[in-house]
């Protein structure tokens, strides 16, 4: 709390669990985590133009976004330029994982 009162930057940490190391993987696949990446790091205004800087077709695109979604790793906005579009964003620059034994 001090150093926001200071005007430091300060970082904010969500949770996300899963019942399993499956379930996890299941949710992170090798190009969910592209995906995320490319957010984060791209900004695409559109799940269109992030379907192109993917090199992959809409329906996947939009099916791997509602599993992020719904397991709270991306946001949407809802943006109006002539017409609404859906803009994905990613809060986050890393994903740290803990794993009890």
């Amino acid at each position: 709390l001090g150093k926001a009162r200071g005007g430091q930057q300060v970082r904010q940490y969500a949770e996300v669990g899963f019942e399993s190391i499956e379930g996890l993987r299941n949710v992170l696949t090798k190009r969910r985590l592209e995906l995320l990446s490319v957010i984060r790091h791209k900004k695409p205004q559109s799940i269109y133009e992030l379907s192109r800087l993917l090199n992959r077709d809409l329906k996947s695109v939009n099916t791997d976004l509602k599993v992020l979604k719904k397991n709270d790793f991306i946001e949407f906005k809802k943006e109006y330029h002539g017409r609404q579009r859906v803009v994905p964003v990613v809060e986050f620059d890393k994903i740290d994982i803990m794993v009890k034994v």
